[in-house]
């Protein structure tokens, strides 16, 4: 045997341990591929919980103040006749909204978030922001937030219908009359 059949020989076994190397490497990156797939499953779960959790707290807010309520009920018809202590509560409520809204936004347009749980927050805003008290807030605040924000409520408020999300609610406003939200 000469160092050419030798060399013929090794180049042989050499092939043959790269391609058992790529059948074993072949599994690895199917089980990689899996567990990188499941990892994702699991952050869209873990924002979504989040993000329900949020929300959970913005109603509580409202729910458990009764004065605060009022004061949301009045600052949807109009922010400027709001006192000031109550035109800022309403202003900071509406801050941690939008923040909310934001926050989710980003999330749907980074592909986090499912488009039905985009579409269900959206007909939210869409309610929230056609009242000319949050419309009022916001033209005072929106330098806060990103131009594409910016531009999806704005998007949002041209298209919004009448403000009748809370069309159901009324406010008393003296004894025995009542202003209704609508």
């Amino acid at each position: 045997m000469n160092w050419e059949e030798v060399g013929a020989i090794g180049q042989v076994v050499g092939a043959i341990g790269q391609v058992a190397a790529a059948c074993g490497l072949i599994p690895t990156l199917f089980y990689l591929a899996m567990q990188v797939r499941e990892q994702n499953r699991a952050n869209r779960r873990a924002s979504l919980d989040l993000h329900s959790q949020q929300q959970i707290e913005l109603i509580r807010t409202i729910n458990e103040s009764a004065d605060f309520g009022a004061i949301y009920l009045r600052g949807l018809l109009s922010f400027d006749s709001l006192d000031p202590v109550s035109r800022l509560r309403f202003g900071a409520y509406l801050m941690r909204v939008f923040r909310y809204w934001d926050g989710i936004y980003f999330h749907y347009t980074d592909g986090a978030m499912p488009p039905q749980f985009w579409q269900s927050v959206r007909r939210q805003i869409q309610d929230v922001v056609a009242y000319p008290g949050v419309q009022a807030w916001w033209d005072t605040r929106k330098h806060w937030y990103t131009e594409e924000f910016n531009g999806l409520i704005a998007t949002i408020i041209e298209e919004a219908p009448s403000s009748n999300a809370y069309a159901a609610y009324t406010l008393p406003t003296a004894p025995g009359t009542a202003a209704s939200i609508s």
